[in-house]
């Protein structure tokens, strides 16, 4: 009987520890509440960019104005006319000259259907001339500016073998083809292609002889200037360039 009780104890005993053996366990496997703040979900950044694009209204275009020249020591309208390309008329109209013999050095003289350039870097127009003005051949400027032809005299009057007229230009190259020298009646010499450089000189002879870039021979039996005659030089465009009364 004592055995039958010892047995049953020690059963207790086995139980009651198996009991504490799994309590234990069920607490540890018991997961423990967090004491963190949960964090409210932060919604994802906009990675989108906007692009700003300026618009900027363009500049109004300055209003270019006509080139102007000065005019200098030894020129005349006819001469600035034929070096722009222009007729003398044009010239005469656009500014405004009731007498074109009036003119002076340092006048300013508009170029009709010639544009002054205008600066980059502001609106307001520029006067300028160019380094090489603009014209048709014949004739054609150098950048020395417009030539200016004149008649430098008058030798031989009346002598057929040495009746001569000089002709000198003191500006800018000009091709001579096509200019004239007229006198009395109906003597007329012209001139063939020949390119007359700045202070250069060239002699019309009135007789006949073999022509070079300084002498020219007119091939004429007869004498064509006198004393008192008025030689007359004119451009291809029939414009007086100069005259000149043999003494």
């Amino acid at each position: 009987m004592r055995s039958r009780s010892r047995a049953v104890a020690i059963i207790a005993v086995i139980l009651l520890a198996v009991g504490v053996i799994i309590t234990i366990l069920a607490l540890r496997a018991r997961p423990t509440p967090s004491t963190s703040t949960p964090t409210p979900d932060t919604p994802a950044a906009d990675v989108s960019t906007t692009t700003t694009i300026a618009v900027t209204s363009p500049a109004p275009s300055p209003t270019p104005s006509l080139l102007l020249y000065t005019i200098q020591d030894g020129d005349t309208l006819a001469s600035i006319a034929t070096a722009y390309g222009v007729t003398l008329e044009e010239l005469i109209a656009v500014n405004g000259i009731s007498d074109p013999n009036l003119i002076h050095p340092g006048q300013a003289l508009a170029i009709p259907g010639l544009l002054a350039p205008i600066s980059e870097s502001s609106p307001t127009p520029v006067i300028a001339l160019p380094t090489s003005p603009p014209a048709p051949p014949p004739p054609t400027p150098t950048p020395s500016g417009p030539y200016v032809l004149e008649i430098a005299g008058v030798l031989g009057a009346g002598t057929l073998d040495s009746e001569v007229v000089r002709v000198r230009n003191r500006g800018g190259a000009a091709d001579l083809e096509g200019w004239t020298l007229s006198g009395p009646g109906r003597a007329e010499f012209t001139f063939p292609r020949l390119v007359l450089f700045q202070n250069g000189e060239v002699g019309v002879y009135t007789g006949p002889g073999e022509s070079t870039p300084i002498e020219l021979h007119w091939g004429r039996s007869q004498p064509a200037w006198e004393s008192g005659a008025l030689v007359v030089l004119r451009d291809p465009w029939e414009a007086v360039v100069d005259t000149y009364l043999v003494p």
